[in-house]
């Protein structure tokens, strides 16, 4: 086999793993048709390819809108919401990309450029919560993060439960041996009184 059958083959190799796999049940909804099936395939590689050159571009602009806040902080209260406003852009969009922006800066994760504005609103409001290794979970694949986050929580809740549980027991343990604090000190109170009696009689 020469240099060129070689390459080839690597080639070859390299076109079938970068190949775009549609995960639609093309079947489910009884499409047949490959001209389709390859034209919609295509089409959706192409959504995608575009999506994560916008997430890509909205992390970039989350750092310049937190580069121009910090740089505007120091010229009074409001001057940065006057500053984009004059741009005309949203509030909410601004806002949500420099959050964008702080967690990619925080967690380091290329992911998070991606991530739904849940996400990220979920992993800024728990992240003194959320283990590390949780976050990237969360963020390894957009489309299952709802279902991470659900399992998180879940095991959370009974995490808590446990907890609560663990407590209850420590202090019922707690009352028992107050109780049988409390039968001894009157125990020891009837001795007292006793004694103090016998000693007024004498």
């Amino acid at each position: 086999m020469d240099r060129q059958e070689l390459l080839n083959i690597n080639k070859n190799r390299k076109i079938e793993v970068e190949s775009y796999h549609s995960s639609f049940d093309f079947d489910k909804y009884e499409i047949t048709d490959e001209n389709v099936i390859k034209e919609v395939t295509q089409t959706e590689e192409d959504i995608q390819q575009i999506g994560k050159f916008m997430a890509k571009k909205a992390l970039e602009m989350g750092r310049k809108l937190k580069r121009i806040q910090q740089i505007l902080s120091s010229h009074g209260t409001g001057t940065f919401v006057a500053w984009f406003n004059s741009l005309g852009l949203d509030k909410n969009m601004v806002y949500r990309e420099i959050n964008r922006w702080e967690q990619f800066e925080k967690y380091r994760n290329p992911a998070i450029a991606e991530a739904s504005v849940r996400t990220l609103e979920y992993i800024k409001k728990n992240n003194d919560k959320l283990e590390e290794a949780e976050i990237v979970e969360i963020l390894e694949d957009p489309l299952e993060a709802a279902k991470k986050i659900k399992e998180i929580e879940k095991k959370g809740k009974e995490e808590i439960e446990i907890n609560f549980d663990e407590k209850i027991q420590k202090l019922s343990k707690k009352i028992e041996k107050a109780y049988k604090n409390i039968e001894k000190w009157e125990m020891e109170i009837k001795k007292l009184k006793s004694r103090n009696d016998d000693f007024e009689e004498d």
